[in-house]
């Protein structure tokens, strides 16, 4: 009796985020949430360096659930193996709590994320406001024992049915970081970031979504190291799906970064300025998928990684690394039964990295690549109610003939 609600609580939770979210958007979920420009990304930068199969390793362990959506309750996350002592983790988790009256409430957001200036967390801890049925506010803070630390998030939610939504949110980063903080370094600009994020599902089939990150100028005097920093950052990301057929949709998506920063010497004879400091991302991503019930999904992704300049403290180094990748992918669904099934994909593309580090010379690069990866992800239904998903994805090199290391993914909506 019990063997098709699984199934049931799937296909209605699956219908229901459809009418929002385009094909795509599931795999660049942190693309829609608010990012805030870090200082420890804007003065140290990342700590790691990218090889040849860092990113597609990444896609190959990208999210596959959409639910839990950005903004909404509950756990998402993936977790796997990029190298020998590198480890790819993005998760999320919210939980509201509404009190007696169903208007007021306490909100909790915990995330574990990396981005192109290096691996960072944020826990959000705040207060909620519905005003009737369509809006929602939420004022939350990342609290820091270290005051000056402390970041104020300012949000707001309009969804006045399941074919519209829209999210603002506001972030004041280091907000009383001159006035409280430990350190004799200070803000002349302190950091903001502008976040607005927009979803709809037309009549015609037609799916859009768009999300834009703003961080204007914040300018940073490091006396410790006699360095003026002045950074900026532009994210956006957007997608567009359309029924071409009554079991057939296609999608386009993609993402773009603009990030710039300046460095100069705070006294002339200190010889601690270094070069400025560039970074273009584009990426775009085609595919189509059916919906029938041995569901096939295919696609084409084009991504550009270009940076050029002084890395930060953390790579101590000026130079350049340009990685540029085109991957084909194609999977289905087989074996499936009411609460399991697997997705089997192959990705393969060619790989193009260049890379010089002034200061590490050892660690230049100039390779051209030709990858292939086929993952092998089981996913089963741990609470037929939620319609939460476990994901064991072990992933096999053909380019290498060996093991390519195991990916976990868990999708738990409250």
């Amino acid at each position: 009796m019990l063997a098709g609600k699984p199934a049931l609580f799937l296909i209605v939770g699956t219908t229901m985020l459809t009418l929002l979210l385009p094909v795509g958007v599931a795999a660049e979920s942190p693309w829609r949430d608010p990012h805030p420009q870090r200082l420890d990304g804007f003065v140290e930068g990342r700590e790691f360096l990218y090889n040849s199969s860092s990113f597609i390793n990444r896609f190959s362990y990208r999210q596959l659930s959409d639910l839990p959506a950005p903004g909404d309750d509950g756990l998402s996350g993936t977790g796997g193996s990029v190298t020998g002592d590198e480890l790819y983790l993005e998760t999320n988790l919210q939980k509201t709590l509404y009190f007696d009256d169903d208007r007021y409430g306490i909100v909790a957001r915990v995330q574990r994320r990396e981005d192109f200036d290096g691996r960072f967390d944020r826990q959000l801890l705040g207060v909620v406001r519905r005003f009737g049925d369509s809006w929602r506010a939420m004022f939350s803070a990342d609290v820091s024992g270290d005051k000056g630390e402390v970041d104020f998030q300012y949000e707001l939610t309009w969804q006045p049915d399941n074919d519209r939504r829209l999210r603002l949110a506001l972030i004041q980063v280091d907000r009383l970081y001159n006035n409280k903080g430990n350190s004799d370094n200070k803000y002349e600009r302190t950091p903001v970031t502008l976040f607005a994020h927009y979803q709809q599902r037309l009549k015609s089939g037609l799916g859009v979504d768009l999300a834009v990150n703003y961080s204007p100028h914040a300018q940073y005097e490091d006396r410790s190291n006699a360095l003026y920093v002045r950074g900026d950052q532009l994210r956006v990301a957007g997608a567009l799906s359309a029924d071409v057929s009554p079991s057939w949709r296609s999608g386009l998506s993609f993402r773009l970064e603009n990030t710039g920063r300046e460095f100069r010497a705070l006294m002339a004879d200190s010889g601690a300025g270094q070069e400025d400091f560039d970074r273009r991302l584009r990426s775009v991503t085609l595919s189509v998928r059916s919906d029938a019930s041995t569901e096939f999904h295919a696609g084409l992704r084009h991504f550009v990684l270009e940076e050029q300049g002084w890395f930060g403290q953390n790579l101590a180094s000026t130079g350049f690394n340009r990685h540029s990748e085109t991957l084909l992918f194609a999977g289905m669904t087989v074996a499936r039964r009411a609460t399991s099934w697997w997705e089997p994909t192959l990705t393969i593309g060619g790989i193009d990295v260049d890379r010089v580090l002034q200061q590490r010379p050892a660690d230049n690069r100039r390779d051209e690549d030709v990858l292939a990866r086929l993952t092998l992800p089981w996913r089963y239904v741990v609470h037929q109610q939620s319609g939460a998903i476990l994901t064991l994805n072990p992933t096999l090199n053909l380019d290498s003939l060996k093991f390519g290391g195991g990916n976990i993914q868990l999708h738990w909506p409250f």
